[in-house]
Order: structure tokens, then C-alpha cells, then sequence
């Protein structure tokens, strides 16, 4: 899929309106089935490490009682069963799991790609809803014994795709998203007929929060200068780069979120040398003040007295 960096170029790519589908940070999985076989397989097609599909593989046959051989497209999650939202990405390994005990690893099955010796990707994106009835394939049992075995997944997950016309739909779709923790959407043309999956092709397109605004915050946010670093070049010798971040009450600390640098002209650089209100520490571990919650590569050259103050 395409990397969509605005909702404007979206409207502009699916202007019969779209379909979106939740992009989850999961692992993608290939399940083939092959008479009462199941076998598992990575983007590349390298066998997946048994832990990683062990938690469900006797769900399986289950869910695909019917057809003698097909192929599914999903991902595999960890989910939180307090708050039903996945887990980070990587936390299926086998020790970052034992680290979320109170979790269950779900598949979420987003395609067919193969079904009974015969090929689907030349349907059309739309089709995928219609796969559900191929040779009778169990598709909805599917999602409801899978689901089920991750009983506290939001019920949204059981929905295939949402249906778009308008840019401010899209708009407050995304944000839930971004809300939610998940990764994004993947949008369909609603009349891209002709337009089935094709590898390598970019029919479709894929919204993630790191997309939006060439690249810029998809979310605004209210920071203050908590520190300093000596720039390079013709900056060089004064402060240029400022650490910003915010206050986090369940901490009480004040904690890093960037740096900023660029967009300062000479005379708003050389106004700010005078104006913060800052002490050199020169990277100094022993002089990080405990107040602030920073990873030893960010520690910076310069560092303000009090944030509460820098705040204004």
C-alpha cells in the first residue's frame, strides 16, 4: 500500500469515497492450510517460530473446519485483556511476552488469498467481504472463535471495513485510531472494481500517525524548553537545540518528548541566548537535576533551573 501522508490526498486518491480497514503493529502471518495440515509463514515465507503462533494454533482447525487447502493473510497481536488495546509491537518475543502476563496473543485474519486450489487475488478489494462465502468458507465463524479466544478485544475488531465519503469522517476515524494505540488505516477506492491485489503494486493506501503531515505530529502538543545543546557549524559555540518535553503527574517528573532545532533565523538565536534562563552542566550525569526523567544519550550541554518557570 501507499504511504498517505494527508486526509486532502486520500479524498483526492479514493474520490468515489473509501473503505477503511484497522492497520494493526502486529507480525504478519501467512496461514496455509493443506488438507488438515496448518503450517505458518512469514511476509518473506520463512516458517514462523513455533511460541508465536502456539497460544492459538489449536483454535485453527477450528475456525477453518471447511476446505481442503487455502491460504489467510493476518497479523498477530498481543492484547492487553484489561484494556482490550494491542500490545507494542516485538513484545511477542518469547521474553519481552513473560513481561505481559495478564495478555493473550490473538490473529486477526484480514484476507483469502487462496481458497480450495483456486486463486482470489484477482478479485477486487471489495470481494474480500464476498470471500467470506467461497465454497461456503467460514469466514465470520472465524472472526468469532478468534476474537473470542481474546474476549476483551474492542468490538470494532469484528468489523471488517467502514465505509467513507466525507473528509471529516475520515478525519475523526483516524484520530480514534491514533486514540486507540493502533497503527493506522488501509483505505480502498469503494469502486476500484478492476483494481485487485496485485504484490508489489500500490492500489491502496496505508494512514499511520508517523505519515501524516510529511511526517510531522499528527498530534499538537504543549511543551516547554527543559534544556539545551551547542549547535554545529556556524552555530556553533551557542545553544540551538532545545530539548522539550512536559509533566507527567503520575511520575511527578518532568519527562523528554524531542528536540527542536531549525526555523530560527540569526536574530531570534541570538535573542534566546540572553533570554532562557539556563546553567551549563555539559552533559554531566551529576548534575542531571532529579526532577527530570531523560535517557543518558539525551543529556544535554545546558539545563533550566526550573521548569515550572520556563514554563511561564
Amino acid at each position: 500500500a501507499e504511504a498517505c501522508k494527508s486526509i486532502e490526498y486520500a479524498m483526492k486518491k479514493c474520490p468515489n469515497g473509501m473503505y477503511a480497514e484497522i492497520k494493526y503493529d502486529g507480525e504478519r502471518v501467512q496461514v496455509h492450510k493443506n488438507g488438515d495440515h496448518f503450517s505458518y509463514f512469514s511476509r518473506s515465507l520463512k516458517p514462523v517460530l513455533p511460541h508465536k503462533v502456539a497460544h492459538f494454533k489449536d483454535f485453527i482447525p477450528q475456525a477453518f473446519p471447511g476446505g481442503q487447502s487455502m491460504i489467510l493473510d493476518s497479523e498477530v497481536l498481543l492484547i492487553d485483556n484489561k484494556t482490550g488495546k494491542p500490545l507494542p509491537f516485538g513484545t511477542l518475543g518469547v521474553h519481552k511476552k513473560a513481561a505481559f502476563q495478564d495478555a493473550n496473543v490473538c490473529l486477526f485474519v484480514f484476507d483469502c488469498i487462496y481458497f480450495n486450489d483456486v486463486s482470489l487475488m484477482d478479485r477486487c478489494s471489495l470481494d474480500v467481504q464476498q470471500r467470506e462465502h467461497v465454497g461456503n468458507s467460514p469466514w465470520k465463524t472465524v472472526a468469532l472463535v478468534l476474537v473470542h479466544h481474546c474476549s476483551k478485544q474492542r468490538a470494532w475488531a469484528n468489523q471488517d471495513s467502514f465505509p467513507f465519503q466525507k473528509a471529516s469522517d475520515l478525519a475523526d476515524m483516524i484520530t480514534r485510531v491514533i486514540r486507540e494505540g493502533l497503527e493506522g488505516l488501509v483505505l480502498k477506492d469503494i469502486k476500484a472494481g478492476l483494481l485487485g491485489y496485485e504484490p508489489g503494486k500500490r492500489h491502496w493506501l496505508k494512514v499511520k500517525k508517523d505519515y501524516l503531515n510529511e511526517g510531522a505530529m499528527a498530534d499538537t502538543a504543549d511543551l516547554v524548553v527543559l534544556g539545551a545543546f551547542y549547535g554545529q557549524g556556524s552555530k556553533g559555540g551557542m545553544m540551538s537545540i532545545f530539548l522539550m518535553g512536559c509533566y507527567d503527574p503520575k511520575s511527578e517528573k518532568w519527562c523528554t518528548v524531542t528536540k527542536c532545532s531549525g526555523g530560527h533565523d540569526d536574530a531570534t538565536l541570538a535573542r534566546l541566548q540572553t533570554q532562557l534562563d539556563m546553567v551549563k552542566i555539559s552533559k554531566d550525569p551529576s548534575k542531571i537535576p532529579k526532577w527530570l526523567k531523560i535517557n543518558k544519550i539525551y543529556y544535554p550541554d545546558f539545563i533550566v533551573p526550573d521548569p515550572k518557570v520556563s514554563a511561564g
